[in-house]
């Protein structure tokens, strides 16, 4: 499968939400409030559009203009692309580490145990109590979560080694 050149469209939606975030700042520092609403809405749709394949390399490359695919640039990207995908395969480790899974597990009980214990500490005075048990409640749930999916898949190795 040969990966083809970000289309032009992509490359325009790209330069679109480039200029889009430039000019949000101003406009949400100023208080114009639907101006910077709409530009976050450019912002989000354009940036969705360019994300996945359109990067600084892409731009600079071939700007956006149309390119065909048989074109000499577009063979010098891919073959670019390429090596640089194959750095970063070679970089990366995808192996699966269960040490992870119960550092994950053992992270989310501290946050949901510290959310009760914050609201133990402060007994309900200010507003922020409904937030500390809704996160909490979410944490613990995700901790089980976690851990339910780690023993999981230690089950699903120690049933293939047999």
């Amino acid at each position: 499968m040969v990966d083809s050149v970000p289309t032009r469209l992509e490359r325009v939606a790209a330069v679109v939400a480039i200029v889009a975030l430039v000019l949000l700042v101003p406009a949400a520092a100023l208080g114009f409030g639907i101006t910077a609403v709409v530009l976050l809405f450019v912002v989000v749709t354009c940036g969705t559009i360019a994300r996945v394949r359109v990067g600084l390399d892409e731009l600079l490359t071939f700007g956006v203009r149309s390119i065909p695919e048989d074109d000499p640039a577009a063979e010098r990207y891919r073959e670019r692309r390429e090596r640089k995908d194959e750095r970063v395969r070679e970089a990366v480790s995808s192996d699966y580490d269960p040490r992870l899974d119960r550092l994950l597990v053992i992270g989310l009980v501290v946050v949901g145990i510290g959310a009760l214990g914050a609201v133990a500490v402060t007994g309900g005075e200010n507003g922020a109590i409904g937030p500390l048990l809704v996160t909490a409640l979410v944490a613990l749930n995700a901790a089980l979560v976690a851990y339910g999916a780690a023993h999981l898949h230690d089950r699903s190795d120690s049933s293939t080694d047999d």
